[in-house]
C-alpha cells in the first residue's frame, strides 16, 4: 500500500476534486492554504507525522551503514599499506621469504573480504557480484600458494633422501638446499636426517611454551631489549627435555644412518631455520655443533633450537623487519666428514662479479678457521670458461688446522712447515669445484656461496649452497642538493629515481592525451587515472598523495620517479619550465642536471646487476602471485568496464569498492525520509531548518533537549562547514544583485511548478554526523546540495564529495552559477564534473587540517551562491562572482562600488 507521500495526497485535506468540480471561492482558497500552513507547522515541531516509518529502525540502519563504512575505509587503508610494502620489495629487490609473503597476501585477501562484506551491508547487497570476483581471484591465489608451499608430510623427522628445495618451510632453507643438491642434481653430499619444523613445534608444545614464546617474542625496541629477550627465551628452551616421541625418532634415524654407512658416525648438528640460506642469510646467527656422538644428539638439538633466539638472531630479525612469529627452526644432522681440506667456492668473485671467474678459498682440515676468519686461506681463481680454463693461485698463510677432538667437538692443531706449504687442491679438483659452482648458479638462478670439504680419500663433498649477496655500491650517507636553483626540498618518495623534462600541470580530469612525451607531470594530487600518461612521463610530482595509494603502486610498477605530498609543487614549479626531479632525495631543481641523470643510470645498472635478489625463492614466490594482486585495470570510474566483473586483481577490487562506497554514502542523506523526531534541531542563525542525526561522537555529550546549539557540535567536519556558512562577511538574508528579468524568471517558474505543493520543497536539511564523518543534505526551495566527507587523522582515508544542483531562475542563469562554482572548486584542487545546472566535485587524501579548510570554504560557497542564480545576467557574471568569492569579497563590496 502506498504511503501518503508516495501518492502525493495530503491526509489532512479533503479528497481532491476532478475537472468538473466548481472552482473554489476566494475564501475557500484562503482557508485551504491556512490549513496547509498549520499542518506544516505541526509537522515541523513534531506534533504531526505524515508517514509510518519506524524511526528507531531507520536510525539503527544508518548507524550500521556508518560502522560498515568505517570498516571499509580502514580495510582499504590496510590493503594499500600492505600492497605498498610488497611492491617496495618487488621493485627494490628487497629480501623476503615465503612465509612473510604468504602472511602479507593473506592479510590482503582478508582486507578485500572485509570491503566486499561492508559495501554489501551498506547497499543492501547491491554488489553481491563482488563475491564471485573475490572467489575467482582468491581461488587462483590459493592454488599458487598451495603449490609453492607444498610439504611432503607432517612428519617430525625426515631422512635427507625425502627432502628437496620445495620443502623449505618444513626442512628449513639450509637443509632443503643441501638435499636438493643430492636428490635432484646428483651431487655428492653427506648423508643424514632432518628434525623438521613440525618437530620444533612439537618440542615447544610438549614443553608448554609455544604460546608463551609467541606472546613474548615481540620486536624489541632497543639492543638492551633484544639482549633481555634473548636470554629469557634461550634459558627457557634449554631447560626443556626433548619429548620422548621425538627423542626416539632421532635415535631411530641415527641407527638407520649408521646401517647405511656401515659404521657409527659422529654428526654435525646444523641450524636450518625457515628462510636461512635462502632469502635471508642469517649468517653466523645460529649455532652449529660438530662431531656430536649418538648420546649427545638430543642435547645438541636443544642447543641449536635455542640459538633461534640468540641475541644476534633477534637483532637480525629486527633490522630486516622479520616478524618474530616467523621464527621456526629445523635442525639437520649430517655425517661428519673427516676433512683433509675444506672451504668455500663462490660462483662469481664477490669483489669483481664481472671478472668471469669463480673464486675458491681453501684451508687444510675442517673449515672452522676459515668461517671464523682466523686464518688467511689459499685463494684460487678459476675462469668460468670451461673450454679454456685459467687458474690463478694465492698461497695460504695457514699455520694450524682444525680436526676432530677425542669424544666430542673439535680442536686446533699446529701444522709442520712442510704440510703448511702444500696446496689444498689440485688443478683438477679446483676445476671440479668451479664446474659445480656454475651448475648450481644455473640451477638456482642466482649466484651461489658454497661450502665444501674433501675427505681423506680426496673425495669432494658439498656441505651447503646458498645465494651469494653481491654488495651494491654504498650510497651517500649525506643528503646534499646540487649547486642548482632548488624549487622543492620536501615530499615523500613514491618511487625513487631521477627524471627531467618540461613541467606539465594537469588534473586527473584533464585530457591526458595532450601530455607531451618526456614531460614531468605536476599535479595537485595523485590519481590512478594518470596511468594513461605513465608511458610518456619522465617523473611525477604532486602536492598531495600517499605512498600507499593506487598511483604510487602504478609508478613503482612502471619505475616512474615520483615525489608525493610536497604541499606546494603546483605553486612553485612553473608550468612549462624544464626541471629535474630527484625523487629519492626529495629535490626538484630548475633546469636539467645531466650529471645527476647519468649517475642515476649507473645506479639502475648496478641495481640490475644484483639480480640474485630477484631470483631468491621468496622473490620468485611473490612474483608468481603479483599478477593476481597488483595490476590496476579499473582506472576510470566512467568507463563501461568499471564493473565487478571487470575486476581481475585484488587491487581492482579495492579500487572498485572504494569508488562505489563514496557513491553509497553520498546517497545516504537522500534516503533517510523524515527523521525529525529522531534528530536534534540545530538552533543557528541560517535560513535553513537543519536537523542533526548523531551516529556516534558527533555531539559533545547527550543533549537533554531536542534543540541544540552550535557549541554542542563535536563533529569536526560539521563544525568546519558551519564555520564557513556563518562567515561574518556573508549576509544571512541580504539581497543579491538581481535584475528584473532574473526576478521575473523566478516568479514565472514558481507560478508554473507550484513548488510549495511538493513535500521536497519544504523538506528539512539533515546533517548525519559522527566525530569524523558528515553527510549534509539540503533541499532549500529549488536548490539541492550534498556534502559527504570523512575528516580523520589518517590522510589516506580523507575525502570530500559534493553536489550543487538546481535554482529558482531559468536554466541559462542556473547553468552560469554552476559554472562559477565549478571554477572555484577547480581552483581548490577538486576533480569537477559540470552538466547544465549540476556541478559535482571530489577531493581526497588531504590532511585533516586541509580537509577542514576545504570544508570551511564549501560552507561559505553554499551560502554565498544560495540565491546567486538570479544575478547571473550574462556570461561575464560567471567570472565576476567566481573572482569575488576567491578574493574573499563575500559581501560584494567591490561589485557594489563599481
Amino acid at each position: 500500500m502506498n504511503s501518503p507521500q508516495q501518492t502525493g495526497i495530503d491526509p489532512g485535506l479533503p479528497p481532491q476534486t476532478d475537472a468538473a468540480t466548481p472552482p473554489e471561492s476566494g475564501g475557500e482558497t484562503i482557508a485551504r492554504r491556512a490549513w496547509r500552513a498549520l499542518l506544516q507547522f505541526l509537522e515541523i515541531i513534531g506534533l504531526r507525522r505524515e508517514d509510518t516509518v519506524d524511526h528507531a529502525l531507520q536510525v539503527a540502519r544508518l548507524r550500521l551503514y556508518h560502522t560498515e563504512f568505517r570498516k571499509l575505509i580502514s580495510a582499504n587503508h590496510s590493503f594499500l599499506e600492505n600492497l605498498g610494502e610488497l611492491d617496495a620489495k618487488l621493485q627494490g629487490g628487497e629480501l623476503t621469504d615465503r612465509p612473510q609473503v604468504k602472511r602479507k597476501v593473506i592479510r590482503l585477501i582478508s582486507d578485500i573480504h572485509a570491503m566486499v562484506e561492508s559495501i554489501n551491508a551498506i547497499s543492501s547487497d547491491r554488489y553481491a557480484g563482488l563475491r564471485s570476483a573475490f572467489e575467482r581471484i582468491t581461488a587462483s591465489l590459493s592454488k599458487i600458494i598451495e603449490e609453492a608451499t607444498e610439504s611432503p608430510s607432517r612428519e617430525l623427522l625426515l631422512d635427507m633422501s625425502e627432502v628437496s628445495a620445495a620443502h623449505a618451510e618444513l626442512a628449513g632453507g639450509k637443509m632443503a638446499h643441501l638435499c636438493e643438491l643430492a636428490n635432484t642434481l646428483g651431487l655428492p653430499t653427506p648423508d643424514g636426517f632432518v628434525v623438521t619444523t613440525e618437530g620444533y613445534r612439537h618440542f615447544l608444545e610438549d614443553g608448554g611454551i609455544r604460546s608463551w614464546i609467541q606472546e613474548t617474542h615481540l620486536d624489541p625496541l632497543t639492543p638492551h631489549d633484544a639482549d633481555r629477550l634473548s636470554r629469557t627465551l634461550q634459558d627457557r628452551i634449554l631447560s626443556l627435555p626433548v619429548p620422548p616421541a621425538l627423542a626416539q625418532k632421532i635415535e631411530e634415524a641415527y641407527d638407520r644412518l649408521a646401517r647405511r654407512l656401515g659404521a657409527e658416525p659422529t654428526l654435525a648438528a646444523r641450524s636450518s631455520a625457515v628462510g636461512e640460506d635462502s632469502d635471508f642469510s642469517f649468517a653466523g646467527q645460529f649455532l652449529s655443533l660438530l662431531n656430536v656422538p649418538r648420546e649427545h644428539l638430543c642435547d645438541a638439538y636443544r642447543r641449536v633450537v635455542a640459538s633461534l633466539y640468540s641475541n644476534e638472531a633477534v637483532q637480525y630479525r629486527l633490522l630486516h623487519g622479520i616478524p618474530g612469529e616467523s621464527a621456526q627452526m629445523a635442525v639437520g644432522f649430517i655425517a661428519m666428514v673427516d676433512a683433509a681440506a675444506s672451504g668455500v667456492v663462490f660462483s662469481r668473485d664477490p669483489t669483481r662479479p664481472d671478472s668471469g671467474r669463480v673464486l675458491i678459498q681453501a684451508v687444510k682440515g675442517l673449515g672452522v678457521l676459515l668461517v671464523d676468519g682466523k686464518t688467511s686461506p689459499e685463494v684460487i681463481h678459476v675462469s668460468r670458461n670451461t673450454e679454456a680454463p685459467e687458474i690463478l693461485r694465492v698461497a695460504s698463510a695457514q699455520k694450524s688446522h682444525v680436526v676432530f677432538a677425542p669424544g666430542l667437538g673439535v680442536q686446533e692443531v699446529e701444522m709442520s712447515d712442510v704440510d703448511a706449504a702444500k696446496s689444498s687442491l689440485t688443478d683438477d679438483e679446483a676445476l671440479q669445484l668451479a664446474r659445480w659452482a656454475v651448475q648450481l648458479e644455473t640451477h638456482f638462478g642466482v649466484t651461489q656461496d658454497i661450502e665444501w670439504a674433501m675427505d681423506s680419500n680426496r673425495r669432494l663433498i658439498l656441505l651447503q649452497s646458498r645465494p651469494l649477496r653481491l654488495a651494491a655500491r654504498e650510497a651517500s650517507a649525506t643528503r646534499r642538493p646540487l649547486d642548482l636553483p632548488l624549487l622543492l626540498d620536501c615530499g615523500e618518495t613514491g618511487c625513487p629515481g631521477v627524471g627531467a623534462g618540461p613541467a606539465v600541470h594537469m588534473s586527473d580530469d584533464d585530457d591526458t592525451e595532450s601530455f607531451p612525451e618526456g614531460g614531468v607531470l605536476v599535479a595537485r594530487r595523485s590519481s590512478p587515472r594518470f596511468i594513461r600518461l605513465m608511458s610518456k612521463a619522465r617523473a611525477i610530482v604532486t602536492d598531495a598523495g600517499s605512498t600507499t595509494g593506487h598511483m604510487a603502486s602504478l609508478a613503482r610498477e612502471f619505475r616512474i620517479p615520483t615525489l608525493l605530498n610536497t604541499g606546494n609543487a603546483t605553486r612553485v614549479i612553473p608550468n612549462g619550465a624544464i626541471v629535474t626531479v630527484d625523487a629519492g632525495n626529495g629535490f626538484v631543481y630548475e633546469g636539467e642536471a645531466p650529471d645527476l641523470i647519468d649517475r642515476e643510470l649507473e645506479k639502475r645498472q648496478e641495481a640490475d646487476s644484483a639480480a640474485w635478489r630477484r631470483n631468491t625463492p621468496g622473490f620468485r614466490f611473490l612474483k608468481s602471485l603479483w599478477d593476481l594482486i597488483s595490476p590496476l585495470n579499473l582506472t576510470d570510474p566512467g568507463s563501461a568496464s568499471f564493473t565487478a566483473d571487470g575486476c581481475r586483481t585484488l587491487h581492482d577490487m579495492a579500487r572498485y569498492i572504494h569508488e562505489k562506497s563514496y557513491r553509497e554514502m553520498f546517497m545516504l542523506g537522500d534516503n533517510v525520509g523524515d527523521l525529525r523526531a529522531s534528530s536534534y534541531y540545530l538552533d543557528i542563525f541560517l535560513p535553513i531548518d537543519l536537523y542533526v542525526l548523531d551516529l556516534g561522537g558527533g555531539l559533545s555529550g547527550t543533549p537533554k533537549k531536542r534543540k541544540i546549539k552550535r557549541a554542542d557540535i563535536a563533529s569536526a567536519p560539521l563544525s568546519a562547514l558551519l564555520k564557513g556558512m556563518l562567515h561574518e562577511k556573508i549576509p544571512r538574508f541580504g539581497a543579491r544583485p538581481i535584475d528584473l528579468r532574473g526576478f521575473a524568471s523566478i516568479v514565472m517558474r514558481h507560478a508554473i511548478t507550484s513548488p510549495e505543493e511538493e513535500s521536497s520543497f519544504r523538506d528539512p536539511c539533515y546533517a548525519i554526523i559522527s566525530d569524523n564523518y558528515l553527510n549534509y543534505t539540503a533541499r532549500v526551495g529549488y536548490h539541492f546540495s550534498v556534502v559527504d566527507t570523512y575528516c580523520g587523522l589518517t590522510q589516506n582515508k580523507n575525502y570530500i564529495s559534493m553536489v550543487f544542483h538546481g535554482g529558482a531562475a531559468d536554466i541559462v542563469r542556473r547553468a552560469r552559477r554552476a559554472k562559477a562554482i565549478a571554477g572555484i572548486l577547480k581552483e581548490h584542487g577538486f576533480t569537477v564534473k559540470l552538466e547544465h545546472d549540476l556541478v559535482s566535485g571530489r577531493l581526497s587524501k588531504t590532511t585533516r587540517e586541509e580537509t577542514v579548510q576545504h570544508l570551511e570554504m564549501l560552507g561559505s560557497l553554499l551560502q554565498f551562491f544560495r540565491q546567486m542564480d538570479a544575478a547571473m545576467t550574462s556570461d561575464d557574471a560567471v567570472d565576476i562572482f567566481k573572482d569575488a568569492f576567491l578574493k574573499g569579497d563575500y559581501a560584494l563590496e567591490e561589485i557594489s562600488r563599481s
